[in-house]
């Protein structure tokens, strides 16, 4: 026969709050120890120092980036601003995004390399 009662409110604490002892060997987190050599190869762990993105970058391609996201911001933050642009502004912004884009769709490789199916791992 167990030593539960129906009327406790549950198998791990009593009424009162307080914890009941459990019964049989402790196999609960605190009782597991970590070997001090395993941790020896986590420490000597040292984290890649992050590359500029755009020193190894190719200047026709900085500059279409360039060119195309500075254009539109410029599109966005010039109709708020409190200056009378002329009006072709509009027009030469729209060409600046366009003249960037067409650098960085010239960039673009010719043909692929490698003739996978591109399930690679």
């Amino acid at each position: 026969m167990s030593t539960y009662r129906d009327d406790e409110p549950s198998r791990v604490f009593g009424r009162g709050g307080d914890s009941r002892p459990v019964s049989g060997p402790g196999h609960g987190p605190r009782e597991n120890r970590v070997d001090d050599a395993v941790g020896e190869d986590v420490d000597d762990f040292q984290p890649p120092n992050p590359k500029n993105p755009l020193a190894g970058a190719r200047p026709a391609v900085v500059l279409g980036a360039g060119l195309s996201i500075g254009g539109i911001l410029a599109l966005i933050i010039v109709p708020f601003l409190p200056v009378n642009a002329p009006g072709w502004t509009v027009t030469a912004l729209i060409g600046v995004v366009l003249a960037g884009l067409v650098i960085l769709f010239l960039q673009m490789p010719r043909s692929r390399s490698g003739g996978g199916d591109g399930a690679q791992v």
